[in-house]
């Protein structure tokens, strides 16, 4: 790693983190749970305990930090408990999506090379499930009352370059790279978010996103627990509840994909759209009022005008909102800032730990991403004649490379430099600003990576398949995109199987519907196939035998996707 990354050499692991905070917030709530009906906190003294205690039943069977431990927990609040217990060993979190299929969960807990899994019986593990190495989450954490008085843990020294976390792109068909990030990459993370000074000790943060993800992890779970703050864990992902968990815990931070900031604004002006004409003209005199006072520099003007309207949607407590895992839309945040409800976006990769880049509170833009955190590194290489190129990121929140793939983690860093694969460039002010991507992947609305060779893959072991492209389909009027593919049926398998079918245009796409249907079955949902086209002809190609995949696509889905072929190639 060259000069430009340079670690904040602090020392500290994950579990030091933590026991600095609940070291002088001990009798503060630290973590809320639903239950009996009503949320319950637990205190920091008594989760640094639990984790002490439940460190020590997964040290007894094995948990050392050469190991991996599976964390296959569909529960958030005892997600986050049984991290801690696991990195207090000085053990790997395998976090596991509950989406996933049993295939795909021993896809991951077999590349890993898992000794332990830590799960609850809402996950289907599989022939994994009779594995000796199996504990139930239920039984692993302790009572909390039975720790709550016990003295003071004594915290096991972890060299912070350990590692923390393997974080899969998951699958069954071997494309999947386990990311590396190790306990010094996110307290790295972790002390440059709380120099941006996205949240203090008051806040406390409702949880609704996947917590086994990196940003979820990261910024809406151990940040938090960094400076004393909270975390209220959502009952669900239903609006409904989640009002009702907003007015219940008070909560005045969220942390979520953009797709969510959409739907509450789409909420609020239908409402305002249903209220008397009188009413709904004040609103609008409101909402004008607003936008002029910010453009003449004051910026709260809408937390004063808009109050009334915040209450109403259920929104009264909140103090800022926080996007990331896809591109916000800036009409989405300007409405935000306008009824008083900061609603800054952030921009960073799993490889990353995984926050790179975010927008101060009172000096964010709705059209960039931030500026780099402190102690972050960023640069645009190969740039355009527009300024345009590949977003690189150096510093101490690189990660460590991928999972037994030394040929990928050498594609991707190049001299200390992350190459993201992303398109962007820095502003004058170092406001970094997004344009595109140069991989494939696709990103949905709720902010999920779906990785078109996985699904290729897949679709590519069907007989009745010759080849197949998948990729991203841009939905009109709404954030992310969904799966589509392009298949080629095999002349061959037709022609001895079927010939009739394969003169008719409408059974031929009828039976490749299913074909593909049938296949994804084993794929998570969030990456089945939702739209598909068939040709005929087989793809064109480069001269090394690459399907060009920018040709492949229906001409209205190519645009943005030309550039970042060409750029990738």
């Amino acid at each position: 790693m060259n000069s430009t990354s340079t670690a904040v050499s602090t020392g500290q692991s994950i579990i030091d983190l933590v026991a600095a905070t609940a070291r002088t917030c001990g009798d503060q709530p630290a973590l809320w749970r639903w239950i009996d009906g009503h949320f319950q906190p637990i205190t920091y003294g008594t989760l640094i305990r639990a984790a002490e205690a439940i460190g020590k039943q997964l040290a007894a069977r094995g948990a050392r930090p050469d190991r991996r431990v599976g964390l296959a927990v569909s529960d958030r609040f005892s997600w986050a408990v049984a991290y801690l217990g696991i990195v207090y060993t000085g053990a790997t979190v395998v976090g596991i999506d509950p989406a996933l299929k049993p295939g795909e969960i021993g896809m991951i807990l077999n590349e890993s090379d898992a000794s332990l899994v830590v799960y609850d019986g809402k996950i289907d593990l599989g022939e994994w499930k009779s594995h000796p190495g199996v504990i139930p989450v239920q039984g692993l954490i302790p009572e909390f009352e039975s720790v709550a008085g016990n003295a003071f843990p004594t915290i096991p020294a972890i060299d912070p370059e350990t590692l923390a976390m393997i974080i899969f792109s998951s699958g069954t068909t071997g494309q999947s790279k386990g990311v590396m990030l190790t306990h010094g990459n996110i307290v790295a993370d972790i002390h440059g978010i709380q120099e941006m000074g996205l949240c203090n000790a008051h806040d406390r943060h409702l949880s609704i996103l996947p917590i086994h993800h990196a940003f979820e992890c990261t910024a809406g779970f151990l940040y938090p627990l960094s400076i004393g703050a909270q975390v209220a864990y959502a009952r669900s992902l239903k609006s409904n509840e989640i009002l009702a968990d907003l007015k219940a815990t008070k909560a005045t931070i969220i942390l979520a994909v953009p797709l969510l900031f959409d739907n509450i604004v789409n909420s609020i002006k239908r409402g305002i759209a249903e209220t008397s004409p009188p009413l709904r003209e004040f609103i609008r005199t409101m909402l004008a009022l607003s936008r002029l006072s910010r453009k003449l520099g004051w910026r709260t003007a809408g937390r004063l005008f808009l109050a009334p309207l915040r209450r109403k949607a259920g929104l009264g407590s909140i103090r800022i909102l926080v996007s990331g895992g896809a591109a916000l839309p800036p009409q989405v945040a300007e409405f935000c800032d306008t009824i008083g409800l900061p609603l800054v976006q952030g921009y960073g990769l799993t490889e990353a730990s995984p926050v790179v880049a975010v927008n101060r509170p009172g000096q964010h833009r709705f059209d960039t991403v931030g500026p780099a955190l402190p102690h972050v590194h960023v640069k645009i290489f190969d740039p355009h004649p527009d300024g345009i190129g590949e977003i690189a990121v150096a510093g101490p929140i690189v990660m460590k490379g991928y999972w037994k793939k030394p040929a990928e983690t050498a594609r991707v860093i190049r001299d200390g430099w992350l190459l993201t694969g992303d398109l962007g460039t820095v502003e004058p002010d170092g406001h970094l600003r997004i344009s595109g991507r140069t991989k494939n992947v696709i990103i949905t609305g709720a902010g999920k990576n779906v990785y078109p060779e996985e699904i290729e893959a897949t679709l590519g072991m069907c007989p009745e398949i010759l080849e197949a492209v998948v990729y991203g389909k841009s939905r009109p009027g709404k954030i992310g995109e969904t799966v589509a593919a392009v298949v080629v049926p095999n002349p061959d398998w037709f022609a001895t199987t079927c010939p009739e079918v394969w003169k008719d245009d409408a059974a031929l796409k009828s039976l490749l519907s299913d074909v593909v249907r049938n296949a994804c079955e084993e794929l998570a949902a969030y990456k089945r196939v939702v739209d598909l086209d068939i040709r005929r002809e087989p793809f064109e190609r480069t001269a090394s035998r690459k399907i060009i995949r920018y040709i492949a696509i229906p001409p209205t889905e190519r645009g943005q996707k030309l550039m970042n072929s060409t750029k990738a190639s």
